[in-house]
């Protein structure tokens, strides 16, 4: 299952007003480490993404001469 999708998930069930205060902060917590760990996968991706430039503006560059 994708982060996304298991922190809607976690989302509405937090919006359950059937959870104890343990069980909204345990699903909080979920909720948070999900959103970290999506937020470190689109760092990583965007830093490929930079190198992948990089490497190829300097295979052009080489090109030229």
């Amino acid at each position: 299952m994708e982060d996304k999708r298991a922190m809607a998930i976690l989302i509405k069930l937090l919006d359950n007003n059937k959870l104890n205060a343990e069980e909204k902060e345990a699903v909080s917590a979920a909720i948070g480490i999900l959103s970290w760990t999506s937020l470190s996968q689109s760092r990583i991706k965007a830093l490929k993404t930079k190198h992948d430039r990089s490497v190829d503006g300097n295979i052009s560059f080489y090109q030229k001469s």
